[in-house]
């Protein structure tokens, strides 16, 4: 991963990320420099690919899906998220335009038992009440 997980043409990043497991085909990230904020990376280096990062006591926090474009296109987040309610809360970003300030442009909301992306990647979310 690299330099803040950016796709770099002819250049070799900096990696401030590092592979430290896999649940199922999904690599499991976490920042090499312990200080930095635990978030997934806003590109990937790999395109199409998609990685996890769990918290500090090895529970769900972050998962992230990227195009062909490096460029995120949906998030499943387990964290406090005031506009959705309080305490952490399971929820996913639909980036309507993928890429970094896709934030502003998310669509969000709370996921569960029986929701379509809560049944297909429930087997990322260890430790999620």
């Amino acid at each position: 991963m690299g330099g803040k997980g950016t796709y770099s043409i002819c250049q070799s990043p900096t990696y401030t990320y590092e592979t430290v497991d896999k649940i199922g085909e999904v690599k499991v990230l976490e920042p090499i420099d312990k200080s930095q904020a635990r978030k997934l990376p806003e590109e990937s280096h790999t395109p199409g690919t998609s990685y996890v990062l769990l918290d500090k006591d090895g529970v769900f926090h972050q998962y992230r899906e990227y195009n062909d474009n490096h460029e995120i296109v949906f998030e499943i987040g387990y964290h406090h998220e005031s506009s959705l309610g309080k305490g952490d809360v399971l929820h996913v970003h639909i980036h309507k335009t993928p890429g970094i300030d896709s934030h502003k442009s998310a669509q969000k909301f709370v996921i569960g038992p029986g929701n379509p992306y809560y049944e297909k990647y429930k087997h990322l979310f260890v430790g999620v009440k």
